[in-house]
């Protein structure tokens, strides 16, 4: 291939690093397994896996129960506080078939922050697969997502956790995120942890 300049080789190889990178990650085993087979991410290191930045996430996690069980651990509104990262409270407020309204109090102790938040969420159940659930009240300006279980196995299933957040006109945004991003990490494994005891 011929080239005219020195910074048009320089461009084409720039660009084909690129595109190697894309397909190394596009194809890394992780993305394979979740693309093709979740029996082959359960052969992943059983860590909590994020994607996702500025207030937009996935969490998958791999955790050895079944799905009724893992069910169960995301239900227990009024016991979170006792497994959850960070959460010192919670109830439930309101049942209306599979509406349900909950309340949770977060302190977050890390750096200079140390604060304590409530936050009034509606959950909207379908057993035994998912739950949608959207910000009633709070101290963010909005926060919306979903826990979806998916088995693999009837010993074994992927939980994941779709979220959005948005702060509001904060001027730590950076730090919430950060902050945000390693307490969803904590979660997933809690709820694996706790999931794993009771099964």
């Amino acid at each position: 291939m011929f080239f005219k300049s020195q910074n048009s080789w320089q461009s084409w190889i720039t660009f084909m690093s690129a595109i190697g990178l894309s397909f190394t990650l596009i194809n890394s085993p992780v993305a394979v397994a979740e693309r093709l087979n979740p029996v082959l991410l359960a052969s992943q290191p059983q860590r909590a896996i994020l994607t996702g930045r500025n207030g937009q996430y996935v969490v998958k996690i791999v955790v050895n129960s079944s799905a009724d069980t893992a069910w169960k651990v995301l239900t227990d509104y009024n016991n979170f506080y006792r497994f959850l990262p960070n959460v010192t409270s919670s109830k439930l407020l309101k049942v209306q078939g599979n509406q349900k309204v909950f309340e949770q109090v977060y302190r977050i102790k890390a750096l200079i922050v140390d604060e304590t938040s409530r936050i009034r969420l509606s959950a909207s159940e379908t057993y035994p697969k998912q739950i949608a659930f959207k910000l009633v009240e709070g101290e963010v300006k909005s926060l919306q997502g979903s826990w979806t279980i998916e088995p693999i196995s009837s010993k074994q299933v992927i939980i994941q956790h779709q979220v959005n957040v948005d702060p509001g006109s904060t001027r730590t945004r950076a730090l919430f995120y950060t902050i945000y991003e390693n307490t969803l990490k904590m979660t997933l494994e809690a709820i694996k942890k706790e999931s794993e005891r009771r099964n």
